[in-house]
Order: structure tokens, then sequence, then C-alpha cells
């Protein structure tokens, strides 16, 4: 009798594991995999994006970059996203919209896209309760600039906008006029636009070049490092030089060659600041001769003797004009054009 009750009792056991097993089968078959109720919705609302992408007209396949890729080119990914107009589209987000992709899709802030003949920088992102697609704003890159970084040339898509609330384009002194144009761009934070810094030149017409005067790399990120993402920079006109290469558009910077440090054979020489109350003396080698000139009128600094080789800029004596920069451009006497220029900051 015992024999018997003991089978049963296996008998039982073995019925409870497959039923167990069976109600755990079918669990997962109706849960999509997931062990809770938060998992499975999660996952439902990915497949739901997913179908929308697929399906959607107004969905399209573009080339997008990855994090830290330098530009679109033939080996970029392509991927399916949702592009749509952003509601009220006012000035302030002219040429802006928003740009949904799936929540695995290596893109983040700094990113670059290709859609309707146009490039597009990823310049926010909304972080999400939950992780079922990203969103992005977009804006449109309406200009290039060619920056020439040891040795390669790289066209990096910017967006530009005129700072008209802080110049009209023209700065008169006293006897002259000088271009005081500014400029803020938007670009992509990369290991090649790491290296533009203040003082870095842009030329973004084969008329104009530009000198970066402010990076903001930590407004617009979207990276856990926090410095990572979006690049504003807003730049001055500066004085064309005789090594701007005007026809392909490219400024001359000291790592555009494959060195780190150029010192190319007519540059000006001398030291970076001047003691106030002091004299300091700067000198070129141009075969040429040349024409000393500051780049407007200053208050603290004047050119008190040149000649074509030399030059000798004194500095006020009041201790409120220490920090203060100037421009110090060397000219070529037959030509007229800017060999090359010095920037001198004043110190007590």
């Amino acid at each position: 009798m015992p024999n018997i009750r003991q089978g049963i009792h296996i008998k039982g056991l073995k019925v409870g594991i497959k039923l167990s097993s069976y109600i755990n089968n079918f669990k997962k078959r109706i849960g999509l995999g997931c062990s809770t109720p938060k998992e499975k919705r999660i996952l439902q609302l990915r497949l739901s994006f997913k179908k929308y992408l697929k399906e959607t007209p107004t969905c399209i396949e573009v080339p997008i970059t990855d994090i830290d890729e330098i530009c679109i080119t033939e080996d970029t990914k392509r991927a399916i996203v949702a592009i749509n107009d952003i509601t009220n589209n006012d000035k302030r987000a002219l040429d802006e919209k928003n740009l949904l992709v799936e929540s695995d899709l290596d893109v983040d802030v700094g990113c670059y896209l290709f859609y309707d003949n146009c490039y597009w920088l990823t310049i926010f992102k909304e972080h999400k309760e939950m992780d079922t697609y990203k969103h992005f704003i977009i804006k449109r890159c309406n200009q290039f600039f060619n920056y020439k970084y040891k040795g390669q040339m790289y066209k990096i898509p910017i967006a530009v906008e005129n700072l008209t609330l802080y110049s009209d384009g023209m700065a008169d002194n006293k006897y002259t006029s000088i271009s005081d144009t500014k400029r803020q761009l938007y670009f992509g934070s990369n290991p090649v636009t790491k290296t533009i810094d203040i003082d870095t030149r842009i030329m973004l017409t084969g008329k104009t070049a530009f000198r970066v005067t402010s990076i903001n790399d930590f407004e617009y990120n979207g990276r856990e490092t926090g410095a990572d993402g979006l690049i504003k920079a807003i730049c001055l006109q500066d004085a064309l030089i005789s090594k701007d290469d005007t026809i392909n558009n490219i400024a001359w910077n000291d790592l555009s060659e494959n060195d780190n440090i150029i010192i190319p054979f007519s540059k000006i020489m001398g030291d970076g600041f001047i003691n106030l109350g002091e004299e300091n003396e700067y000198r070129i080698d141009h075969s040429q001769g040349v024409e000393w000139l500051l780049d407007k009128q200053y208050r603290y600094c004047n050119i008190i003797n040149q000649d074509e080789k030399k030059c000798v800029i004194q500095a006020n004596t009041l201790a409120k004009y220490s920090g203060f920069e100037a421009l110090l451009l060397a000219k070529d006497k037959d030509t007229n054009k800017t060999i090359d220029t010095k920037k001198i900051t004043l110190r007590g």
C-alpha cells in the first residue's frame, strides 16, 4: 500500500512540474519574454515605435553619424528615422525639426544627418522617463568650413547665425573704419573639432576670415562626461593673411600642417604680452618690407616707432587696462596684404 501511495505522489510531482513549466512558458509567450509587467510594457512600446517607423510614409531612411564620427561619408550608417515639424515654428526655431530614432541607435547630441538635400545637426536631446525611443531637436546647417588639421582637410557642416545685436559690421575710429562682424557657429564635437580653440581662424567664404573669440562646449551635451556634444563658438572678422587659401576656402592655423607648431618664414616675432607702462619690440623677416599697424585705435597701447623690419609698441600705465588685448598686423608694403598677425595682452 505504501508503494502505491508513493507512486501516486511521484506522478503527482511530475504532473505538477510539467504544469508549472507549462505556465512559465505560457507567461513568457504572452509576456514577450519579460519578467515583469513594466518590462513588458516598455518592450511593447519599443515594438510599437519600430512598427511606426516601418509603416508610416513620413518616416525615411537617412545617413546619420555615430558618436565622434567627424562627418558623413560613404561608410556612414543608414537608419530609418521620423522627422517632424516643430509646432508654432517661429524665428528662433526656424529650420529646426523633431528627430525620433530607435533607443539603441548610436546617435547623440552633436551628430549629423543628411535629409532633404541638407545637412542637419542634433542640438538638443530630450531625456525620457522610459527608454522606448530617442527624441532630438535638429538644426539645419547653412554653411561649411574647410578645416585643415595636421595636413588633412575636413569639410565641417555648421549652422551660422549673425550676431546683429552686437555688431553692425563696421567700427568707426577717429581716422579709420574696421570690420567687426560677429558670427555664432554651431557644430558637433568630435576629435577634430575639439582642436578648435580661442584664436583659431575660420574662413566662411573666400573673402572673409574669422577668429574664434569664445568657445561653449558644455551647455548642450547629451553624454555622461558633461563636455561632449554640441560646440557653440563666437567669432570675430579677422584680416586675411598671405597663407590663407582663398581658392579652397581654408584659413591658415598653426595646426594646419603636419607638425603641431609651425613657424613660417614671415612671422611676427616677439612676446605675446606687454607689462603696463613698458615697451616691446616686434620683428618680422619679410623680403618686401612691411607696414605695422594695430587692427584699431586703442586707448591703452600704440605704435611709437617702426621701420620695414620692426616696430615698438608702448603700453599705458593705468592698472585698469591689465588683461586687455590688442591685435598687431604686419602688411606687405607693395600689395597691402596682411602677412601675419599677433595678439598682445597687457598685464601688470
